[in-house]
């Protein structure tokens, strides 16, 4: 049994009645967005590479775990989200609730892809801010950069975008060094 999509804004109990699925299935404002188009490879290569470069920092560091989607977070009852990847901290680690998150994790990244920019850049950028992310990093594979965001009292402040051939440190992790060149393909 699926929930009826007439004119209703949906709740994550109502997102849980559909299952398990290989369709990116989110819920914005009570609206039910599916992403049917899969990531193309530049996509999956920036994600590997972030995630490879953050979970070594992050463990070399004893700070905290760094997980990809899929994995819901109940932002809102009516906005549930599966960021590409998310950093929690040690001292945030009470938002797992081993099936879903119940909070916005300490720092979000989406990297961006046709199906998806609008989302990313808009309602789900709010929402994360409105949650309480310390930091959200916007992905570009077109343009081969990485915007760092951190938020000042429930909003977003663009820090930096960061390009290839310099190295990224934000405010959660000042010494990390990622180097934006090795995100791409």
């Amino acid at each position: 049994m699926h929930p009826t999509l007439d004119n209703k804004k949906l709740t994550y109990d109502d997102l849980l009645q559909y299952g398990e699925t290989h369709q990116r299935v989110e819920l914005i404002d009570g609206e039910l967005i599916i992403t049917a188009a899969m990531p193309h490879y530049e996509h999956q290569y920036a994600v590997g590479e972030i995630f490879a470069m953050l979970r070594d920092y992050v463990k070399r560091h004893a700070m905290g775990t760094v997980v990809g989607s899929p994995m819901d977070i109940v932002l809102e009852d009516g906005t549930v989200a599966q960021p590409d990847l998310f950093f929690i901290s040690n001292k945030r680690a009470h938002i797992n609730a081993g099936s879903k998150l119940t909070a916005v994790p300490d720092l979000v990244v989406e990297v961006l892809s046709p199906a998806t920019e609008k989302i990313d850049r808009g309602a789900k950028f709010n929402a994360y801010a409105r949650g309480g992310a310390a930091e959200y990093w916007i992905v570009s594979t077109k343009q081969k950069e990485i915007e760092v965001y951190v938020n000042q009292g429930s909003a977003f402040r663009l820090m930096k975008i960061f390009r290839a051939g310099e190295s990224l440190n934000s405010t959660l992790f000042p010494d990390i060094d990622l180097n934006v060149r090795e995100v791409f393909v």
